[in-house]
């Protein structure tokens, strides 16, 4: 059960996250455990601190295979008590009482190697896989079903709103016509080919895949992704961050990015940004892994909403 994931922008993200945990005990919760990557180097890099043997690491994940991989990879941590696992939601995190307080919190948006190139869950159309796209297959309601169900004028709108897609009515027509039909496709590479059928000819073969904004949607709808991340934005982090303690963010399209950052700039939210920017992979990182390209950092220091409500009041 080994990883093929590559974390991006390790580096960048210790260097943002570790000073608070150089001034005391602390933990740090890595919302997304995926490949364990991220995991693995904050917890090399928290052993180099002066309070190395008082720090926690909590990795969560609702994916049941990261965690059963994460077992097999963490296990002399877990063993020690320096690594929880859990098999959560962003919702659903909670922290136990015991534990150092949180100073430092990750939350990389997107999917791990492992889950993209795994063909049974059907999150990619480079293989041909069924039309699952749960990142938790144990609960809710797959790609598929959920297009056996939506009218067209919902999937467009699903479409377009999720995957910021101009020709998504176009390709609602396609998907539902070939419904009606009782053709839809139970492949990924078949529902790929009908997408690709709504451009037009020119359109179909340039540097990005004409299904690959619908897929993006369809994932985001079949996961509840963008509520997911509110709410960890909003209600999560605000009630186990730490005054101090820093949280980050990793994007890969602006629907998740420009949430993100409106939550970090918004005065009143109680956070306050460590740069006006997002920190992107350099060429090197980019060269050795292309899916670092569209990433993007966000970083910021919790303040407290009490604080931030009453500064310069």
């Amino acid at each position: 059960m080994s990883t093929v994931h590559i974390p991006i922008l390790l580096q960048s993200i210790i260097e943002q996250l570790l000073p608070p945990f150089e001034a005391q005990p602390g933990t740090y919760v890595d919302c997304t455990l995926g490949g364990g990557g991220h995991v693995a180097g904050m917890l090399e890099a928290l052993s180099r601190t002066p309070f190395a043997d008082q720090h926690r690491v909590i990795a969560v994940d609702q994916d049941s295979a990261a965690i059963a991989r994460a077992e097999v990879r963490f296990s002399d941590e877990i063993r020690g008590g320096r690594l929880i696992l859990l098999h959560s939601r962003f919702s659903e995190i909670q922290t136990p009482e015991a534990l150092p307080p949180v100073l430092g919190v990750l939350a990389d948006l997107g999917f791990s190697s492992d889950q993209i190139d795994s063909p049974e869950r059907g999150l990619s159309f480079r293989l041909e896989g069924p039309i699952d796209m749960r990142l938790d297959r144990s609960r809710g309601e797959s790609a598929y079903h959920l297009l056996r169900r939506i009218s067209e004028r919902e999937l467009a709108d699903l479409i377009y709103e999720f995957g910021e897609e101009r020709l998504s009515r176009r390709i609602a027509w396609r998907i539902i016509d070939a419904r009606d039909k009782g053709q839809l496709p139970d492949s990924t590479t078949a529902l790929a080919e009908i997408i690709a059928r709504a451009f037009p000819p020119a359109q179909r073969f340039g540097r990005i895949h004409p299904a690959t904004r619908t897929f993006q949607a369809l994932r985001i709808a079949v996961n509840g992704e963008l509520e997911e991340l509110d709410h960890l934005l909003e209600h999560v982090l605000p009630l186990i961050l730490k005054p101090g303690g820093r949280a980050a963010f990793l994007s890969f399209h602006s629907l998740e990015d420009r949430r993100v950052k409106q939550a970090f700039q918004s005065r009143a939210g109680g956070w306050k940004p460590l740069s006006k920017k997002p920190i992107e992979a350099g060429d090197r990182e980019m060269e050795a892994n292309p899916r670092a390209r569209s990433a993007k950092l966000r970083v910021a220091e919790w303040m407290g909403e009490g604080i931030a409500r009453t500064e310069g009041s």
